[in-house]
């Protein structure tokens, strides 16, 4: 990987759906130049995928969460992790280390949305919540 494989990383992350002519005028390169690097840059992995990014207060969500669990000794990480992960309001489910097991980012319509999550996933541990104010 180069410095102009690089900065074609860059411009993706920026917007994943950036027109290789665009691209390529960023880094002296044809289209067809780029659209090579691209998929050469996927086939080695390093390019794993293109996400979507949605406006969550269009979409009508007024609520953001991060909220750590800690695991009750009678149920496993694995089986919370799998339970969870797939749930419509989760954006994001964590593993990781310290007192709790698992980071949840969460979006949810309202605080009562929030509530019924909360209480869903208490069958697992013990939630600890922090509403996000501005991002």
């Amino acid at each position: 990987m180069d410095s102009i494989d690089q900065k074609i990383i860059e411009m993706l992350r920026v917007n994943a759906r950036e027109a290789f002519s665009t691209l390529g005028k960023a880094v002296d390169l044809s289209a067809p130049a780029v659209g090579k690097r691209v998929k050469q840059l996927e086939k080695n992995g390093i390019i794993e995928g293109y996400s979507l990014r949605l406006n969550h207060d269009k979409l009508g969500v007024s609520v953001r969460a991060y909220i750590n669990l800690k695991i009750h000794q009678s149920s496993t990480i694995r089986t919370a992790y799998n339970q969870i992960k797939p749930i419509k309001e989760v954006e994001r489910c964590d593993r990781i280390t310290g007192e709790d097991s698992l980071c949840i980012l969460g979006f949810f319509k309202d605080n009562k949305a929030l509530i019924t999550f909360l209480e869903r996933i208490s069958q697992y541990g013990v939630p600890n919540t922090s509403i996000i104010l501005e991002t």
